[in-house]
């Protein structure tokens, strides 16, 4: 009987191993299976980058081919910008109008002590830079 144990445990020894040699060969198959993602995944990675220059280079050369097409494009570009650009000017100038406007209105002594104010020191800026070349002319 002791005989027919011992192989018993034996051959239940050697599935435990069997089984042991299986879970590493599971773990060997998913570190296998990540490393091909990962690599499947680098791979993309660099074709798109590769495709990313390749259409970057076919832009490249054909600015470099058309040079007049590229400039009537930057030109369209520039005049649309300055057109956006008028408009938001012209706005801020109707809006700073209105608030003059507004401001004079409510406060009409004010303004006119202001726009005294301001005549006077242009006047002044004006008299000084005459007298200034008058006297440079005299020497």
């Amino acid at each position: 009987m002791d005989d027919d144990a011992t192989r018993h445990h034996t051959t239940g020894t050697e599935h435990a191993g069997m089984g042991g040699g299986t879970l590493d060969q599971n773990r060997t198959q998913q570190q296998s299976g990540i490393a091909d993602q990962a690599k499947s995944t680098a791979n993309q990675a660099v074709e798109q980058a590769k495709n990313m220059a390749r259409n970057l280079g076919d832009q490249a050369r054909a600015a470099a081919a058309d040079p007049a097409a590229t400039a009537q494009e930057l030109t369209r570009r520039a005049r649309e910008q300055a057109g956006v650009a008028s408009d938001a000017l012209y706005r801020q100038g109707q809006r700073a109008g209105e608030y003059l406007t507004q401001n004079v209105n409510e406060y009409p002594l004010t303004a006119l002590l202001i726009a005294g104010v301001i005549g006077y020191g242009l006047a002044f800026l004006i008299h000084t830079s005459w007298q200034d070349q008058s006297f440079s002319r005299d020497r």
